[in-house]
């Protein structure tokens, strides 16, 4: 299985790239509304799924997001297709957050994603993500305060990871720490 990549953006797609590696081009899988993440020299993260009729790199800027792609796609009913547009919704932190606090809502407007696969995703995985040891994970109603200030998302994200408390304390103590940089 190829695991990771180190490798140029030859060419974007709809809903892909070329992935330059030495002399050979490989065809990584990629949600249409994530492709302009993708550009220039990268290291990528890979998920290798082989098909009688298909071989396809799913492909990750992080290997959290892929060790969060692992686990859903190891829930049934969720395909490495679905699995990939969940974990590039958002923040790979943001995501499991949403999904650790029972966000129906959040998971059910990816395209996609109806009702039933949300609440099983959400059933399945809530005590599992609570046990794992993540990279930041931030309150969500915290980082939406900050976003709608105008904050950049990562410059949220790194001002409320270790926060605690209420929502409301914890924008108030990250707008102090924002003010600071």
């Amino acid at each position: 299985m190829i695991g990771r990549l180190r490798g140029t953006v030859v060419h974007r797609g709809g809903d892909y790239v070329l992935f330059e590696v030495g002399a050979v081009a490989y065809r990584l899988e990629i949600p249409a509304v994530s492709v302009a993440q993708f550009g220039g020299e990268m290291t990528l993260y890979t998920h290798e799924v082989v098909r009688d009729d298909a071989h396809e790199l799913f492909a990750f800027l992080t290997l959290e997001a892929l060790e969060l792609f692992w686990k859903l796609i190891g829930i049934s009913g969720v395909g490495p297709r679905s699995a990939q547009k969940i974990v590039f919704a958002d923040h790979v932190g943001v995501v499991r957050a949403h999904i650790m606090k029972g966000n129906i809502a959040f998971l059910t407007h990816i395209h996609g994603v109806g009702t039933k696969t949300a609440q099983k995703i959400i059933l399945e995985l809530k005590g599992v993500l609570m046990d794992a040891p993540a990279g930041p994970v931030v309150d969500v109603d915290a980082l939406d305060a900050l976003l709608g200030l105008g904050y950049k998302r990562a410059d949220a994200v790194r001002a409320l990871e270790g926060l605690s408390g209420s929502a409301e304390e914890q924008v108030r103590a990250a707008l102090k720490q924002l003010a600071r940089q």
